[in-house]
């Protein structure tokens, strides 16, 4: 009985210290993206077995870095990119930044080149009111396209940091805002 009661506990620890050595593993991809704050910790595990899926990290500045593997390799996305950094305050998206497998910033060149976006909430109180109403149905629902009223502007640069100037400025939807909030979106 003690027999099958160390088997099963030496087969636990070896589990325990493959799955700590995938993490580790893991760790030292986002050692790449030096915007990236350390000590992390794993937010979101979604790989599987084979080394497939996407994994996120988070710190004490509430920022979030994810990517994706495919086969134990880090994938890289249209454009170059492999890496998203999400940067919160009040658990509010501020800017989401991309890079390439050195960590260097990426141009999303399936749009307007941009690296980074920064998300400016022009009209907070209506802001809300339209957040509470996707929140209360966890984001399946179909608002009507409000990005006429101006509410969420964003700024966006290229792979040097400086602003892409635009004509005028850029409105997105309270929806579209709220998808990149909780990170529905990838490059």
């Amino acid at each position: 009985m003690n027999k099958i009661k160390l088997f099963f506990l030496y087969i636990i620890f070896l589990q325990s210290a493959f799955i700590l050595a995938q993490s580790n593993n893991y760790q030292a991809l986002t050692n790449r993206v030096k915007q990236f704050s350390k000590p992390a910790k794993v937010l979101f595990n979604n790989i599987d077995a084979k080394g497939n899926g996407s994994i996120e990290f988070t710190n004490a500045k509430k920022q979030v870095l994810r990517f994706r593997l495919d086969n134990k390799k880090l994938q890289v996305m249209h454009g170059g990119i492999a890496y998203q950094l999400f940067y919160y305050k009040n658990n509010y998206l501020q800017r989401i930044e991309t890079f390439d497998t050195s960590g260097n910033l990426a141009a999303e060149r399936e749009s307007k080149n941009e690296a980074a976006v920064n998300f400016i909430i022009d009209k907070p109180d209506l802001y809300l009111k339209k957040k509470k109403l996707i929140d209360a149905a966890e984001g399946n629902i179909d608002l009507k396209e409000d990005s006429n009223e101006k509410i969420i502007r964003v700024e966006i640069f290229d792979q040097n940091n400086l602003p892409i100037r635009e004509f005028q400025p850029t409105y997105i939807s309270s929806k579209t805002y709220w998808n990149y909030n909780v990170r529905m979106y990838w490059p």
